[in-house]
């Protein structure tokens, strides 16, 4: 009788049965981002800057992949690095998008250690065009509505996306570590509490947390490391912050895969081959 009633529970099917790549999930929140800027939400960058960013993007990864493993793929994971591109940044140049894209994607092929990229591409390109060019290249987190709509619809997609991508933990350790320190710094360092709060409030801060902070290839594997590694981002972008330093997010993200990446890769080998 037993046996007869485990026959008929019909096991649970997940989305992973059907093998769907979690970047189309975010792909989808991307692109919604995209849409809504264009259509309802007034973004400086028009319809011409996310053309020429993913445009970049993609060519130039069939290019790399071409000319060095000799096959073609579709870039799923250009695509979105160039969505991500046109979102983040601002500038009154369109050349300075192609700028940025390109370097994306060559440094993503570039600066690898055991067969994966060390820096989120979106993340390290930001990073060296803000960094460097100043003038011509900025992150306007001002454009960014804070309706509760827009945020419902971000928290959303964003939750969606992260569960699919198994990131979920690490965006949650981001997010509660930002709220930890920015009351820190309202109760230590003066702050104001709404001020130290409010990011969270903008889809600017959201979109990194969901999308950018989470790149499986640029994270740790295990859950005790990514909700580590969300932490630490935290606790070096309210360093930042406290300091004034504009983009704080960007080169915390930075600066923690800088640290932590290869070495996490270089522990997780050794304990395979021990294993082995």
């Amino acid at each position: 009788m037993l046996n007869e009633k485990k026959q008929m529970i019909k096991p649970v099917i997940s989305w992973k049965d059907y093998n769907i790549d979690p970047r189309y999930f975010i792909l989808a929140f991307l692109f919604t981002f995209v849409c809504a800027g264009q259509l309802f939400l007034g973004f400086f960058q028009q319809w011409d800057a996310v053309i020429v960013s993913v445009a970049t993007t993609v060519l130039t990864e069939i290019i790399i992949v071409k000319m060095v493993y000799k096959k073609f793929t579709f870039p799923l994971s250009a695509f979105i690095t160039g969505l991500g591109i046109s979102l983040l940044l601002s500038s009154h140049v369109l050349a300075v998008y192609a700028l940025t894209s390109f370097i994306a994607i060559l440094l993503k092929f570039t600066i690898r250690f055991k067969g994966g990229h060390v820096f989120n591409p979106n993340n390290l390109a930001m990073v060296l065009v803000l960094f460097l060019i100043p003038s011509y290249a900025v992150s306007t987190p001002k454009q960014w509505t804070n309706g509760f709509t827009i945020m419902a619809l971000v928290l959303l997609l964003g939750v969606i996306a992260c569960y699919m991508a198994n990131r979920l933990d690490i965006v949650s350790s981001f997010l509660v570590g930002f709220v930890a320190f920015a009351l820190i710094r309202h109760f230590v360092f003066g702050a104001p509490l709404f001020a130290a709060l409010g990011p969270l409030l903008g889809a600017s801060l959201q979109l990194f947390a969901f999308f950018m902070i989470t790149d499986p290839k640029s994270t740790p594997t295990t859950r005790k490391a990514r909700i580590f590694f969300g932490i630490s981002v935290a606790f070096i972008d309210a360093i930042f912050r406290i300091n004034a330093i504009p983009n704080p997010q960007f080169y915390a993200l930075f600066i923690i895969s800088a640290l932590s990446i290869i070495p996490f890769r270089l522990w997780a080998s050794k304990k395979t081959n021990a294993v082995v």
